[in-house]
């Protein structure tokens, strides 16, 4: 019971109230500016990658379109499909290329060839569009780029490409610098935590005397 008591007294004691606003005003913001820290990597990181893919894609819509794969079932496709599988396997990722009648001409995991595929980000492309989203559950961003015969003045789009890549090796680089700023804050706090009573037993050294 009497113990009870004392830790009441202690709770409410000017002592403790000191060191709780301490505490507060220091850990506080420094696991709000860490917290930030990380969200605003993830979004750079997923800004930059989507960006690199982008300009790939690109690339491989005009190389599509010189090769005249859409048009031509003898065409020379050496060239793209390099690139194809370059882009794929730098960014761990699938490349479909859809024709005007939604068919899957191409897929580089070989299992939809011949399908149809009918979406919504498909459909905005063939109004030429270019569309990105990325999946935070699935660690993947996706988009789709109008294939475009430049020389046309009309700019009639000959196709779809659908790129889907991963996001894996951003979420492990998060997890990692997570980890790390975890350590930090719990250091600090415990730093903060000692000083912060330290401190507080020494300003209430005077109110001491005073009584």
């Amino acid at each position: 019971m009497r113990n009870t008591k004392n830790l009441k007294n202690n709770i409410k004691s000017l002592k403790f109230r000191m060191i709780v606003v301490v505490i507060l005003i220091a850990i506080v913001p420094a696991i709000l500016v860490s917290a930030g820290i990380l969200n605003s990597y993830k979004n750079r990181a997923i800004a930059i990658r989507t960006s690199e893919v982008l300009g790939q894609a690109r690339i491989i819509t005009n190389q599509i379109v010189k090769s005249e794969y859409m048009t031509n079932e003898q065409a020379d496709t050496q060239i793209l499909m390099s690139q194809i599988d370059m882009l794929t396997t730098i960014y761990d990722g699938r490349l479909m290329i859809i024709s005007d009648d939604f068919k899957i001409k191409y897929d580089s995991y070989n299992l939809d060839n011949k399908k149809i595929i009918i979406s919504e980000e498909v459909l905005r492309s063939f109004s030429n569009a270019e569309i990105t989203n990325y999946d935070p559950e699935n660690h993947y961003i996706e988009m789709t780029i109008p294939i475009i015969d430049l020389d046309d003045t009309e700019e009639n789009v000959l196709g779809v490409m659908l790129v889907s890549v991963s996001t894996d090796t951003i979420a492990m680089n998060l997890d990692y610098l997570y980890e790390i700023a975890t350590i930090i804050v719990l250091l600090l706090s415990v730093v903060i935590i000692f000083f912060g009573v330290l401190g507080s037993i020494r300003a209430m050294k005077p109110f001491k005397k005073m009584s």
